[in-house]
């Protein structure tokens, strides 16, 4: 006999992606303007924002533009401004999600002790912190200065669709890392990015396929006026950054369904909020052709190990 409760293949999330650009190096001016971008998507009904990579306080570029002895005091400010799992910040970001009844997924850059990491914080309608995920490997000149991350955070959380996953950048190119999401039963993923149609486009649609899940792509945005209010002295490198080029990250977020077709977006160039209802019978429907969280993975033949500690932090 059939239970006379909602089936789970009918339930929706609603969910928005804020595509903001940092008040660069600057971490609470920067979350204050996600607040108020989230206020707004909340207000039309979002239960979940995210927001792209290491936004809070800024991706840092500077990296790209010299390798004197300038990029010292950069990374000292960039220090200062990472956030902290148990500050003041978070603690704000955990107070919004809960006053609200929002889950938020997002990029921040996260110190702890002496080392600064590319992290991707998940934290509940509830004000929860799920989880924190390190960035695994920094790809080029981010190795100066992020650490590696580690695999606590390759790690899935519930939500009224399923399971819910992400990825920084380029992880998401990484076939075992996408694996490791997989096989424990994704149905959303969020790859967050600091801001490359180039490099997100492609990926967000193939995780799509690949997965049959809804896939996100989070990007920030990154322009030289998004630096204009830093003082030679506050940001030794900054002429050097306006006069290299105007736009540094041009955004391209979007939402992709697990049929493959792009249902919000791409928003290229510019801020603004994308959103989408998601629902979990699509999900359900594209994995009777193909199942890479189920059956037609072959777990009895193949399987994927993952290193996690054995507590979350």
């Amino acid at each position: 006999m059939n239970d006379r409760t909602t089936p789970f293949s009918a339930g929706t999330l609603n969910v928005a992606v804020l595509q903001v650009a940092p008040v660069y190096l600057d971490c609470w001016a920067t979350w204050e303007k996600l607040k108020e971008f989230g206020d707004r998507a909340v207000a039309h009904g979002a239960e979940l924002l995210t927001w792209g990579e290491s936004l809070i306080p800024g991706y840092p570029n500077w990296t790209a533009v010299d390798t004197t002895e300038a990029q010292a005091p950069v990374y000292a400010r960039y220090w200062d401004q990472a956030v902290t799992l148990d500050g003041a910040l978070v603690a704000d970001m955990r107070e919004f999600a809960k006053t609200r009844a929002v889950m938020l997924i997002g990029g921040v850059a996260e110190r702890e002790n002496g080392t600064v990491y590319c992290t991707l914080l998940t934290i509940g309608a509830d004000g929860q912190l799920l989880g924190r995920h390190r960035k695994l490997k920094p790809a080029n000149l981010e190795r100066t200065v992020w650490g590696d991350g580690d695999g606590v955070g390759l790690r899935t959380y519930e939500t009224k669709i399923g399971k819910i996953g992400g990825l920084n950048c380029r992880e998401n190119w990484l076939p075992l890392a996408r694996a490791a999401l997989h096989q424990q039963g994704e149905f959303v993923h969020v790859g967050v990015w600091p801001g490359s149609d180039r490099l997100a486009g492609d990926i967000t649609r193939f995780i799509a396929l690949e997965g049959r899940s809804w896939s996100i792509a989070a990007c920030g945005l990154l322009r030289s006026s998004d630096m204009a209010h830093l003082s030679a002295e506050e940001f030794p490198l900054r002429d050097a950054m306006l006069s290299r080029k105007s736009t540094w990250q041009d955004g391209g977020s979007r939402i992709v369904s697990p049929s493959g077709e792009v249902v919000a977006g791409p928003l290229i160039g510019e801020e603004g909020i994308i959103s989408a209802r998601l629902t979990a019978r699509a999900v359900v429907e594209a994995r009777q052709a193909l199942d890479s969280s189920g059956h037609y993975s072959r777990s009895d033949v193949l399987r994927l190990e993952v290193r996690q500690a054995a507590t979350l932090f």
